[in-house]
């Protein structure tokens, strides 16, 4: 979903690796996970082969958001949720285009209407202690069940099982949407036919089971604790004393975690290798202390995005040990499509034609880990390449990354200024990121450029989206520093929240620019239906182009996503989370 949750901070690397790769150092390696230029990525790293035993260390700055798998959202989250539970569904490190079964035994089948969902699960899978019995379809309909309950409040049951039905209702027991006809069949009933986007969704750890003799007195606190007494399924599970507790035992908020095996998985029920004895999770420090640690230490990875230095460093002299995911997101300036002066599309063209890509890339970290954003639809997502690839829709306004004045006063004149320069008397309200403030200021000053008087407050970045971008009422004209991450490999998963007018919301709005074109909305609403790859890749592709023709915001930066590990670790990345460390695959040298 979005910003603050799924994607990372971008890294800003220095000037001098930002203009160009090859200026800083050289090196390379022999190694078939790397690239030309001696980095690895996520894309080729072996997933077999790796040597079995031994604890991993991970040193993350950051802290997990949520560590239950009912809540978690967050890409640190991720890595230790997936070893620990298994889904219906899960991506394998190297792709984002096609998931595989996990606890479910085989593909899902959909119904001629699209309205009825039916997955089997593996048989033999069984809960790790205290509650050690097989896994059935019942607990994987409590979990989603569970994500209805206020006391659980999942961040994306609304968004993506709401078409289930009697989901209005849900409190998070029991409804219609969803049944067992026996304990290893799951049903799931739609009020409407939009099949493909909740089975696409199953690739969430909300569809991880949850076993409700065990879970219920937990989940009726408010707010639960199931994630302090949780049980795994996945080959890890985190350390916990005979009843089940993690909290203080397995995991000490803000200061560590441990991750050990599950004495009840069976490896011949999982893809998952699992070469680790155990992941040791050190949480906090200096980021450019624990990356030096890691880089010319043993047996570490770095789990959240490395300090900026340290990725220069690691480019210049430790390249092997520095992986970088393709596919991690996009960043773009949203501005306000339903009053003041980008109501009008052709301001809004004349912005996108004059704004410099390139020098905003170069700020956020320059080609090592960004490319120039042109269109939505990002690398690693289906569609991408049906919308123009890398380069993107041919229209004036985006030939030329760069900026062009020329292109930018034509569609000024359009918009009703003779002078090429707005004449009006509005002060845009621009309101930016602190975190990102050079791009914020790049963007500012392209609108004066254009004749804009503007008032641009930089914050914190929770309080960008919280209090001002996130909610329509304050009237923000721009936010140059918005972004967003996929769910899953789905165009909807990136267009739909963003650019659907019927997903504005009064707060915590995610349609940051009040995008709401009658056209497009229909558009969405009918590729939200289709069932079907291929089908869907040329619906939300169309999709895009129309975003674009439409200038609806003003992107600039595909994300590339940097992680480190020691010389000794045989490290392999998930694509489809920015690259972050797969615990489940990764192992010692």
């Amino acid at each position: 979903m979005i910003k603050t949750m799924r994607i990372g901070a971008l890294v800003a690397l220095a000037a001098a690796c930002a203009t160009t790769i090859a200026a800083c150092g050289s090196g390379g390696t022999s190694s078939s996970s790397v690239n030309a230029n001696g980095i690895q990525s996520p894309k080729t790293e072996p997933q077999t082969g790796g040597k079995r035993g031994r604890t991993l260390i991970v040193l993350n700055h950051e802290d997990f958001e949520n560590i239950d798998p009912g809540i978690a959202y967050f890409s640190i989250d991720y890595e230790a949720v997936y070893a620990t539970q298994r889904p219906l569904f899960s991506y394998r490190p190297n792709t984002f285009a096609e998931a595989s079964p996990d606890l479910a035994s085989g593909p899902a089948e959909i119904s001629s209407d699209g309205k009825t969902i039916t997955v089997h699960i593996r048989h033999g899978v069984h809960f790790s202690p205290p509650v050690n019995r097989e896994v059935t379809s019942a607990d994987v309909a409590y979990a989603i069940e569970r994500g209805a309950n206020p006391n659980v409040a999942n961040p994306y049951f609304e968004s993506y099982f709401s078409s289930l039905e009697g989901f209005s209702k849900a409190k998070g027991g029991p409804f219609p949407g969803i049944t067992t006809p026996d304990k290893y069949t799951i049903i799931f009933h739609l009020a409407k036919p939009n099949a493909q986007i909740v089975l696409d969704a199953l690739v969430l750890p909300l569809s991880a089971p949850v076993p409700e003799e065990y879970a219920k007195k937990y989940d009726a606190k408010k707010p639960t604790e199931y994630g302090n007494y949780q049980v795994a399924t996945g080959p890890y599970m985190f350390k916990a004393d005979s009843e089940g507790k993690v909290l203080g035992v397995g995991y000490q908020p803000g200061k560590s975690a441990t991750l050990v095996r599950n004495p009840n998985w069976n490896s011949a029920t999982d893809f998952r290798p699992a070469y680790l004895d155990g992941i040791d999770i050190q949480i906090g420090g200096d980021k450019n202390v624990i990356g030096r640690q890691v880089l010319e230490g043993s047996d570490m990875v770095q789990n959240d995005p490395p300090a900026k230095t340290i990725v220069q460093l690691a480019y210049e002299k430790f390249r092997s040990q520095l992986e970088i995911s393709p596919g991690a997101g996009t960043h773009y300036i949203a501005v306000n499509n339903k009053q003041g002066p980008f109501a009008n599309i052709n301001l809004r063209k004349a912005f996108w034609a004059a704004l410099d890509r390139v020098a905003m890339n170069k700020a956020s970290g320059g080609s090592l880990v960004a490319d120039v954003e042109t269109h939505f639809l990002y690398p690693e997502i289906p569609g991408f390449e049906d919308a123009g690839g890398l380069a993107g829709p041919k229209v004036d306004y985006n030939e030329h990354p760069e900026g062009d004045m020329a292109v930018a006063g034509k569609y000024m004149r359009l918009a009703g200024y003779p002078s090429g320069k707005y004449t009006g008397s509005k002060t845009l309200q621009v309101v930016g990121s602190t975190a990102h403030a050079e791009e914020a200021e790049i963007a500012n000053s392209t609108l004066r450029s254009l004749g804009f008087n503007t008032k641009l407050s930089l914050v914190d970045q929770s309080v960008m989206y919280a209090k001002y971008c996130g909610v329509p009422a304050e009237e923000i004209d721009v936010c140059p520093n918005v972004g967003w991450v996929a769910d899953f490999a789905d165009g909807q998963a990136v267009l739909d929240v963003a650019f659907n007018g019927k997903n504005i919301i009064p707060s915590g709005n995610n349609n940051w620019g009040q995008v709401n074109d009658p056209t497009i909305n229909a558009a969405m609403d009918k590729a939200e239906l289709l069932i079907g790859k291929e089908a869907r890749e040329k619906a939300w592709a169309a999709i895009d182009e129309e975003l674009v023709a439409d200038a609806a915001a003003v992107p600039y930066a595909f994300i590339k996503e940097p992680v480190i590990e020691s010389k000794d670790v045989a490290g392999v990345g998930d694509l489809w989370n920015a690259g972050a460390w797969d615990y489940s695959f990764t192992s010692l040298k």
